[in-house]
């Protein structure tokens, strides 16, 4: 029967300790403010940012994870009408362009998931993110999680339009993986209401 060892676990900045809950891919440093991956070869530094309370709402003020990817993505052929993507790319013909994905990170129905990110994604509302001193966790799904979801989306955005798709081909690139907390209000029934866009889940 093989030993197991449980080691605390310190930030590799400041030396305090990190709170790490079952299956997290990230923590974070409450006192220093930085965050990590946690990875097969030990702790990483990863970008942690905070988004603002824009909406006054009831309940406990909780933060959950997202992951914000900013993207490059390429159309290599796209056989249908429509301008879904000359809007999502902020205007003109052209068939590529830079997406800042938002991907909640923390576990959630895959409807409410996609609503979240939906929505995040196409109304980019984060305008200047910053640090916090504040607890955050439950980060259920690690980066490759965060990427797949991310071509998901991309996909969805394409297979919902009023047009009919016949050929779609794109080159994604990923150019940076953050983490930003996004505020939730928690009700007492436990439904989340984010901030921000007060969308429920």
């Amino acid at each position: 029967m093989a030993d197991f060892k449980l080691e605390a676990i310190k930030c590799r900045s400041c030396g305090s300790g990190l709170v790490v809950e079952l299956n997290d891919f990230i923590t974070y440093c409450t006192s220093c403010g930085n965050g990590f991956e946690i990875t097969e070869s030990g702790l990483q530094p990863i970008e942690i940012n905070f988004a603002t309370a824009a909406i006054r709402g009831e309940g406990e003020l909780v933060y959950k994870p997202f992951w914000f990817l900013k993207s490059r993505i390429e159309i290599l052929e796209r056989e249908s009408s429509g301008g879904f993507f000359k809007n999502l790319f902020g205007g003109g013909n052209s068939s590529s362009g830079e997406i800042k994905f938002y991907i909640p990170a923390f576990y959630c129905h895959i409807d409410s998931l996609k609503s979240l990110a939906t929505q995040f994604t196409l109304k980019n509302p984060v305008a200047s993110p910053q640090k916090f001193n504040t607890k955050i966790t439950g980060f259920s799904y690690g980066r490759e999680d965060a990427m797949k979801l991310a071509e998901f989306l991309l996909i969805s955005f394409e297979a919902e339009k009023s047009d009919t798709m016949k050929t779609f081909r794109y080159e994604i690139n990923f150019d940076s993986y953050e983490i930003l907390g996004i505020p939730f209000y928690k009700s007492a029934d436990g439904r989340l209401t984010d901030a921000i866009l007060e969308i429920t889940v």
